[in-house]
């Protein structure tokens, strides 16, 4: 009889631990995790493959580890760089391409999903919160919540520096991310019966390290059955593994180099996501994302900026949330590299 690993759920000291076991002991954990999942569910299987860094070093060692076979399912929502596409489209072993969909079965594009429900701005946590103040059937005790807080803290509460965006005309909404990535994969994994491998990392936010600490690598039951094997893992675990691995990259990270101090960096983008999302972009430093797409990318920056919301351009909309879109260059100023 298999036997689950008896830690699905964590003590904060136990996450701790595994963050900073070294590198050799991760790598064999997640090896097992990847092994354990398939066996409990006799190879039905699959990767939710975005392309990037983190499902790229995962592919590699679910491949090595239980084979060819377990499909690598990519969702192509339109938003990715079209390196990426390219990139995933050359996954090794069974490789499958979906994509978002509306109810009546067209296929969902980021335009209908802005013009329906709102920009995607600040963070996906904040972002729900300002879609429920402004559009939910909210209870007063609820709102009053959201805004303030009560007598159980302030941990989901809309920080007071965003509350102008709930007077904007136009709206803000996490609906994005739902209705690109997740619904597809919900829908494929219903209509197979396969289970997910994920490559979500500690790296990738606060909330994501948390619900890790509270669940551990292989989630058995409840709303979410997945498998993380690389959730105690960070970025320069993930970049020594494609080194050490010599595992190909998309072209749009650049290089993997080595540091003075130790450290791995790419030479490249570092993230990459969906283009046009603007979750996190007011915490960047110049170049940001929007800035540096207008430049590598300047097709898609335009179709980006000219997006609306109530009759609002997606460039208006992050002007006033003081995320810049533009170069000095389009500005029509001299480039801070120029002599």
């Amino acid at each position: 009889m298999f036997i689950k690993e008896d830690d699905l759920k964590l003590n904060e000291w136990q996450f701790s631990q595994r963050k900073f076991l070294p590198y050799e002991i991760k790598t064999k954990l997640a090896e097992t995790r990847i092994r354990e999942w398939y066996d409990n569910w006799n190879g039905q299987v699959y990767l939710s493959y975005s392309g990037g860094l983190d499902s790229t070093a995962l592919l590699h060692m679910i491949r090595k580890t239980v084979g060819k076979e377990v499909p690598a399912v990519f969702s192509n929502t339109g938003l990715e760089f079209p390196e990426i596409v390219r990139f995933a489209r050359k996954a090794s072993g069974e490789f499958l391409e979906i994509y978002p969909q509306r109810k009546d079965g067209s296929r969902a594009t980021f335009k209908w999903v802005v013009e329906t429900y709102g920009f995607p701005i600040t963070s996906k946590e904040n972002a729900a919160r300002i879609r429920k103040l402004r559009h939910g059937n909210l209870c007063n005790r609820y709102r009053n919540y959201l805004l303030n807080g009560d007598e159980r803290g302030k941990f989901g509460v809309l920080p007071k520096k965003w509350h102008y965006l709930l007077e904007t005309k136009f709206d803000t909404s996490e609906k994005c991310c739902d209705i690109m990535k997740k619904n597809p994969f919900s829908k494929y994994g219903k209509e197979t019966g396969r289970v997910p491998y994920v490559g979500t990392t500690q790296d990738e936010g606060f909330m994501r390290a948390r619900l890790y600490a509270h669940t551990g690598c292989n989630v058995y039951d409840g709303k979410m059955i997945k498998s993380q094997p690389l959730g105690p893992w960070n970025r320069q675990d993930v970049l020594r593994y494609i080194v050490e691995n010599d595992v190909e990259i998309c072209s749009i990270y650049g290089d993997i180099r080595k540091s003075s101090s130790g450290l791995y960096y790419t030479t490249g983008e570092q993230r990459t996501g969906c283009m046009f999302c603007a979750f996190g972009a007011h915490m960047e430093e110049c170049p940001n994302r929007f800035q540096r797409m207008a430049k590598t990318h300047p097709k898609h920056w335009k179709i980006c900026m000219n997006l609306e919301n109530n009759g609002v351009r997606y460039q208006d909309a992050l002007l006033e949330c003081k995320i810049e879109t533009e170069t000095w260059e389009q500005m029509g100023q001299m480039s801070i590299e120029e002599k």
